[in-house]
């Protein structure tokens, strides 16, 4: 069996959704990447490398795709010495014509959630410079060094209570995020660092659950996809704890692949706020 590359849209995340089939024997370790139009390569989180191994198929995510942009996506397979067995590549595009965008938890990608977009309207370039003013001189002499990453302001809304609980979860981590946009839209694919959020209630009704989220951040480059992977969404323990049998799970789950990216009912890794109730 010759090795397959299958990438397909995991709609409800816009994400992809990505299997690797007829690992060539011998295959103790693989790895997945995407390139775009500058010709980037970036590695997939967490497949960047990963182990595996035949006969099984490898199944894994990219939540990061970035929308509307033709891709290329690549596998390559290595044994146990690190020698390539083999590698194989597909093309892949998400279509997106919504005006709404995605902010994209990369430490916990369940949290991801779209979102209304208000404004971004400012990229605020410091540079670090020297002014040295000179006796009997009009002009200053300067001394600068290449500009640093930009500030910004991100505005967005959020119309449900539910959907508030989830930005706060993403936002209140203290993990960089992934603000993922069409590229019409003049942004594309930016990963931010946030300084400060501010939650703020933008309709007189008290009662009202809509939201806006003014998010103070700095760009920062793409977090380096083998060292920094994902918190894996469901764990053996929760899964023993919500099916009692073998059957009952099969019997619960569609696939594999649901099962793994599914928080059960009442648990979640993200650390709790404080309880409104006491």
């Amino acid at each position: 069996m010759a090795l397959g590359l299958a990438v397909t849209l995991d709609a409800p995340r816009l994400a992809a959704l990505i299997t690797v089939s007829g690992l060539p024997a011998g295959t103790k370790s693989l790895s997945i990447a995407r390139v775009g139009p500058s010709g980037t390569i970036a590695g997939v989180r967490g497949a960047s490398p990963v182990a595996a191994q035949p006969p099984s198929n490898f199944i894994t995510h990219d939540f990061e795709v970035p929308l509307g942009v033709n891709l290329q996506y690549g596998v390559t397979c290595y044994d146990a010495s690190g020698n390539s067995l083999g590698s194989v590549s597909v093309p892949f595009t998400i279509a997106y014509t919504s005006c709404k965008g995605w902010l994209v938890d990369i430490a916990r990608p369940l949290n991801s959630r779209e979102v209304e977009i208000v404004s971004m309207v400012e990229l605020d370039y410091l540079l670090p410079s020297g002014v040295h003013r000179v006796l009997n001189r009009r002009a200053p002499v300067v001394t600068a060094l290449p500009a640093w990453t930009p500030t910004s302001e991100l505005i967005v809304l959020t119309d449900t209570l539910d959907l508030r609980d989830d930005l706060r979860n993403l936002l209140g981590s203290g993990y960089p995020f992934l603000l993922r946009t069409a590229p019409d839209e003049g942004v594309g694919n930016a990963y931010f660092a946030l300084t400060q959020f501010v939650e703020a209630r933008f309709l007189t009704l008290g009662r009202a659950p809509q939201r806006q989220f003014r998010i103070s951040c700095v760009q920062v480059e793409r977090p380096d996809p083998s060292v920094f992977t994902p918190t894996a969404p469901n764990t053996y323990a929760n899964v023993k704890s919500a099916f009692a049998t073998y059957a009952a799970l099969k019997a619960g789950v569609a696939n594999y692949d649901a099962l793994a990216y599914t928080y059960p009912t009442g648990t979640s890794p993200v650390s709790p706020w404080l309880p409104v109730d006491v």
